[in-house]
């Protein structure tokens, strides 16, 4: 195997070539192209680009089962890593929609449309999402039976 030299770091140490774990970081995708990576937290998102991360999923609070969520700026790719998911969607208030999530799937929720998980089997959820404006709303499951 040959061996190649890194070159020489010519100005920002930041944009040297690193390793990181992307279960305890964000990596967000910022609008000149490049990336930024921050901890691993609810608060603080920056306020523009994207956002990448893999969260472990252990029960449906994990993944903020309680409550819808859309993002009017832009679409979210989940792709489940490890484990099962069932994804419930609805485009508007009522006509919800549900699919099934396997190991090794990914699903695009696209953009505007509300959305909740549920954790059927632990494990692993890779997330790509716009960074900014995500609204949510509390999910009321008696709601639904009136």
């Amino acid at each position: 195997m040959t061996r190649h030299k890194l070159p020489a770091p010519t100005g920002d140490a930041s944009r040297l070539p690193r390793l990181f774990a992307l279960s305890s970081s964000l990596a967000i995708l910022q609008a000149d192209a490049t990336v930024r990576l921050m901890p691993f937290q609810r608060d603080g998102l920056p306020r523009a680009g994207w956002i990448i991360g893999i969260k472990p999923i252990t029960d449906t609070a994990s993944v903020h089962g309680n409550h819808w969520e859309r993002h009017p700026r832009g679409d979210e790719i989940l792709t489940l890593l490890e484990g099962s998911l069932r994804v419930v969607l609805a485009a508007d208030a009522g006509d919800e929609r549900e699919l099934k999530v396997a190991a090794g799937e990914s699903l695009v929720v696209p953009q505007g449309w509300w959305h909740r998980l549920e954790v059927r089997q632990p494990g692993l959820l890779m997330f790509v999402t716009p960074a900014t404006d995500s609204e949510h709303r509390l999910h009321r499951p008696h709601d639904l039976e009136t």
